[in-house]
């Protein structure tokens, strides 16, 4: 009577009779916990459901690898449902539990509850939709850390013609009942089931823009897709928009909280992509349903507890995926967590051994498309999630390909081809490549209207994930830089490029049949060379470069003359670029171009750019002193300002 006492208390309580409360707690008992005391085990067999009376629970994913455990969640308020992925095939804790200082907890051995349900269909019922309620804030939570370390992908990064996205036939028409029975929903799901749901069940069409639930929206209509496409799109509170996903395959549910006996808050958006075709069941008609046939209302939130599962392992390992950065680790970890529901020959195993190389990592996307499709039940569930973890590294493998062909391009050009030429198909190609990536721009309107100017940047380190697989490193900054230029102007003006060492001569090769203007450093072969034949050098460098500038070619370089993080960016500027203006005598326009994040990998960030205003030697320097000491002075004063722009650039890539 005690318990039945502290069961009186539950969210649902005024929704059972006192002897059904009484059937309950017979079977429950209280358990304490102490800190760091686990209580739920991950991958072991869910033997018992809690329900939270005081405390905090931590839950905690063991990411393998040796890398131990990651916290996915916590829980404090009374009533929280701890273990539920018990009620739900392969009846098997997700994640570990564990008791944050003294913790007390109701519980119930599974096997004996869910006979308590099959028996009593009422009880479980709404056991079962205060537990899918209660879990909603896990979600949320999950939903919320992985935004926090996202990039914001939109709708159409999903749609790309190269994004590898697997498209379902429409199918001949179908009876409601026939179409019920081959969306995996509603699986276990009897004909009788099937045949009082077709009953209710009426067929709409939406068109594109259709706004099918707003944030803060509760659903009123239960849908399941059979043609279209709706975008899943989660909005901050700053109103970033990211688009978690497209659903697009026939049979699958997309809006599945109306179906929820207790009205779950919504925290996303769902819009029409493309012109849908539904079928639909009121939220009315489904509560008089359950209320008629309560064993059908608890196969529901069985489901929608499955639903939520499915969700929250998706999101759970992309967050796994942004602080790991391992996508190979994220799916490795997601097969282990389906257990003995994987047949031993399934293809399933082949996908985190071909994403852990570039080189295979095309085969992985292409087998993780080709499960989803027509895999089985299992496979098909997970392959799709798969996609969805693997959408930013499909990004970054198009970039990378579209890298390789320009690299290739470049190298197997014939003889007959101008540099010009090339530099700009060089151009072209990389603003494909370049298409993957989610950049940001602010201050194109400084970009003068006439060529001949010389545009300078501050010089990041190319991250080595982005080493081809000849062990070349394309510079993607002074890439971007020529790009930006060919756009403007259709020419995509010179580099001023190191003269690598004998070693590097792949790298020279490369510049050199782009016919950009070479320059000796301190990390140049420049050992045999005299002081006088140095000076010669440099002076005819200083010359042609004059020349370009007065023939109208814009000129790019890094003053820098080395490469740092982000972070570190810029080191104090050499006089180079500003000796290239001055001996050019037409004292040119100087265009600062601050970037940021080009260091890092494009599935991890977004990168930024901006284009101050450009200026004139003449502007800067004081033409009544010794020009040393005035452009001494300038440079000292100017690479300080100069890392002002750079954090425009990073607040304008994290804003």
């Amino acid at each position: 009577m005690i318990l039945t006492s502290v069961l009186q208390g539950l969210p649902f309580a005024d929704r059972l009779q006192i002897d059904e409360l009484e059937k309950l707690s017979a079977l429950a008992e209280v358990i304490n916990f102490h800190d760091g005391d686990v209580i739920t085990e991950q991958f072991s067999t869910s033997d018992k459901y809690f329900l939270l009376l005081e405390g905090t629970v931590a839950y905690q994913l063991n990411v393998g690898d040796q890398r131990g455990a990651l916290e996915v969640g916590k829980s404090k308020d009374k009533w929280t449902p701890i273990g539920w992925s018990g009620f739900r095939e392969p009846y098997r804790y997700a994640t570990t539990g564990i008791a944050v200082g003294k913790t007390k907890v109701i519980a119930w051995k599974n096997k004996e509850l869910r006979q308590l349900f099959n028996e009593f269909p009422k009880i479980g019922l709404h056991v079962l939709s205060s537990s899918l309620l209660l879990s909603t804030n896990l979600l949320s939570n999950a939903r919320e850390a992985w935004m926090r370390g996202a990039v914001a992908v939109s709708a159409n990064d999903f749609q790309h013609k190269n994004s590898y996205t697997s498209f379902q036939d429409k199918g001949p028409q179908q009876s409601y009942l026939e179409f019920l029975r081959q969306s995996s929903f509603f699986n276990p799901f009897a004909d009788w089931h099937l045949a009082k749901l077709s009953k209710i069940s009426v067929t709409n069409k939406y068109e594109a823009g259709t706004i099918l639930l707003s944030k803060d929206q509760k659903a009123d209509k239960f849908m399941i897709l059979k043609s279209g496409k709706v975008a899943l799109n989660f909005i901050t509170n700053d109103k970033k928009i990211f688009t978690s996903d497209i659903l697009q395959e026939t049979g699958q549910v997309i809006l599945w909280s109306a179906a929820s006996f207790d009205a779950v808050p919504n925290a996303m958006e769902l819009v029409v992509l493309e012109p849908i075709e539904v079928v639909e069941l009121n939220r009315i008609d489904l509560l008089v349903l359950y209320e008629e046939f309560p064993h059908l209302g608890m196969m529901f939130m069985y489901r929608l507890l499955w639903l939520l599962g499915s969700a929250l392992k998706a999101i759970r390992a992309q967050v796994i995926t942004q602080t790991f950065d391992r996508e190979f680790l994220t799916i490795q970890t997601m097969i282990e967590q389906a257990g003995a529901q994987i047949s031993v020959c399934s293809d399933l195993y082949k996908i985190p051994v071909f994403l852990s190389e570039k080189v295979t990592q095309g085969e992985a996307f292409d087998l993780i498309d080709l499960l989803s499709e027509k895999g089985d039940a299992t496979e098909k569930n997970l392959a799709h999630l798969f996609r969805k973890i693997t959408m930013p590294l499909r990004r970054e493998y198009l970039f990378m390909e579209g890298l390789k062909q320009m690299t290739h391009h470049v190298i197997k050009a014939g003889e007959n081809k101008s540099s010009r030429e090339l530099r700009n198909e060089c151009a072209q190609l990389f603003e494909r490549a370049v298409s993957y990536v989610d950049i940001k721009i602010n201050g194109l309107e400084n970009i003068p209207k006439d060529a001949g100017n010389i545009f300078i940047y501050n010089h990041l380190l190319n991250h080595p994930y982005y080493t081809l697989p000849n062990n070349f490193q394309i510079t993607l900054d002074s890439h971007f830089i020529s790009m930006l230029l060919y756009k403007y102007y259709k020419d995509s003006g010179l580099r001023v490029v190191r003269i690598g060492k004998g070693p590097e001569y792949g790298h020279q090769d490369y510049y050199n049949k782009l016919g950009h203007l070479g320059v000796f450093t301190q990390d140049s072969d420049t050992k045999n060379q005299s002081p006088e034949e140095k000076r010669m050098l440099r002076n005819a460098f200083f010359e042609e470069a004059g020349n370009k500038l007065k023939e109208g070619t814009n000129l790019i370089l890094s003053p820098e003359g080395t490469s740092r993080e982000t972070q570190q960016s810029p080191v104090d500027f050499k006089p180079g670029a500003f000796l290239i203006a001055n001996h050019s005598n037409i004292d040119p326009l100087i265009v600062p171009v601050a970037i940021a994040f080009f260091d890092k990998r494009i599935s991890k960030t977004q990168l930024g750019v901006v284009v101050k205003k450009p200026f004139r030697l003449s502007e800067v320097l004081d033409k009544n002193k010794p020009f040393k000491d005035e452009l001494r002075a300038f440079l000292t004063r100017y690479s300080k300002q100069y890392r002002s722009y750079v954090q425009e650039a990073i607040a304008l890539a994290e804003n």
